[in-house]
């Protein structure tokens, strides 16, 4: 049995066609912040996973609201999936085993 590799564009695709890979994406790597920067929506351990200080704050928000409500309002998917994107190298490292904390 061989284990799918994942590339960063099949993410990136990923990203942009499914809302729940947008999720899915977004609470791994808010998971994989520290309790920290989880409390304090902000990056402050340079540690190579997580959110970076510009997105932080309102991606640590849009986790917990989804958290709590089980979904993301239109306009919040509309800026997490945009913001997503840029975490497809991470996700990539996450799916493939590369990223384990």
């Amino acid at each position: 049995m061989s284990v799918k590799i994942w590339t960063k564009e099949e993410i990136k695709d990923l990203l942009k066609t499914r809302s729940d890979a947008v999720v899915r994406g977004m609470l791994r790597i808010y998971d994989l912040q520290t309790e920290s920067e989880q409390v304090f929506g902000d990056t402050h351990e340079h540690n190579g996973v997580g959110f970076n200080g510009i997105d932080g704050g309102i991606m640590s928000s849009f986790s917990e609201f989804y958290k709590k409500t089980g979904f993301l309002t239109l306009k919040q998917m509309k800026i997490a999936r945009k913001k997503m994107l840029k975490y497809a190298g991470q996700l990539t490292k996450i799916s493939n085993g590369e990223i384990i904390i």
